[in-house]
């Protein structure tokens, strides 16, 4: 997890560091680049889905604790569970299954992007649409039977 840790900030980087240019070339020589902003986005994509992952490890998720912050460890750890159990692994399964065929087409054509020059891989963009239900689940499940 530290290294994916390291590639998120190191993405993060990379896109705050390409936006800025764009926004800096567009304004001072009228220059739009259709795939530098593509890859800005791919870049935010896969922050926002692999972050999910990293966030989720390090119970840094956002939670609603009305209740249980005023919890022992104990209780928590049950209600982190049962949550587990009744609503996030079935949400990423229901995610993979109505995504599959969908990253599947778009892997079977190797689609592009539909912008003159944008870049040919939305098919690998798409991949993380799959990436993370799969990271999710079994993290989840190496959370569940974890001895705390």
């Amino acid at each position: 997890m530290k290294k994916l840790g390291d590639a998120l900030g190191i993405l993060i980087l990379l896109m705050i560091i390409i936006s800025f240019l764009t926004v800096l070339v567009h304004y001072l020589f009228n220059v739009i680049s259709i795939p530098v902003q593509e890859l800005i986005v791919y870049l935010h994509s896969a922050v926002f889905m692999l972050g999910i992952v990293y966030a989720y490890h390090h119970n840094k998720h956002v939670r609603i604790d009305i209740f249980y912050q005023n919890l022992g460890a104990k209780k928590q750890k049950q209600i982190n569970q049962a949550g587990t159990i009744l609503l996030l692994i079935p949400l990423f399964v229901f995610i993979f299954y109505v995504s599959f065929n969908y990253v599947l087409s778009s892997w079977s054509k190797l689609e592009g992007s539909p912008e003159s020059g944008g870049l040919p891989f939305v098919y690998g963009l798409k991949t993380l649409i799959l990436i993370l239900p799969i990271s999710m689940i079994l993290l989840s499940i190496f959370k569940f039977f974890r001895k705390d």
